[in-house]
């Protein structure tokens, strides 16, 4: 996720979606593999629209190589801001795939210059609910900033 933070005014948003697993042991989520963009991806400086069925070929063909031990998690994309917020566009979209999805969860992360923002989501609610922010590695950020 990180080579797509968008640093300067002509990088564009990305996203894909989130597979991953629970662990038994402690009921932890563990997210191991993400969908990068893909060519009929829709990108512009604000905007990412998830179009391309690669995304979901690419959950297929996991869950088919694993015995369905993964399941989709949910979404991710950047934003560019440092720390990032989700637009009316996200909320739309986050209700739109809580309803039509199986599970009773799902989490959407949005990737800021500066920090991760986790939001879960699910059926019932109305409005997302943040559950974590995590800060890029300060050196990753030295070595990779410039002035948008």
């Amino acid at each position: 996720m990180r080579q797509y933070i968008q640093f300067t005014h002509s990088d564009t948003e990305a996203g894909g979606i989130l597979v991953g697993r629970e662990n038994i042991s402690d009921s932890n989520l563990i997210i191991e593999h993400i969908s990068t963009p893909l060519p009929n991806d829709i990108r512009t400086r604000c905007r990412y629209i998830r179009k391309d069925e690669g995304h979901i070929d690419f959950y297929n063909q996991l869950y088919r190589d694993t015995n369905g031990i993964y399941a989709y998690v949910g979404e991710w994309h950047t934003h560019p801001e440092d720390v990032p917020r989700y637009s009316i566009i996200d909320l739309k979209n986050w209700k739109r795939i809580a309803k039509e999805h199986p599970m009773d969860k799902q989490y959407h992360f949005i990737i800021g210059r500066q920090q991760i923002a986790i939001w879960e989501m699910n059926k019932k609610q109305i409005k997302p609910i943040l559950i974590g922010m995590v800060d890029w590695n300060e050196k990753f950020l030295q070595e990779n900033s410039s002035e948008c």
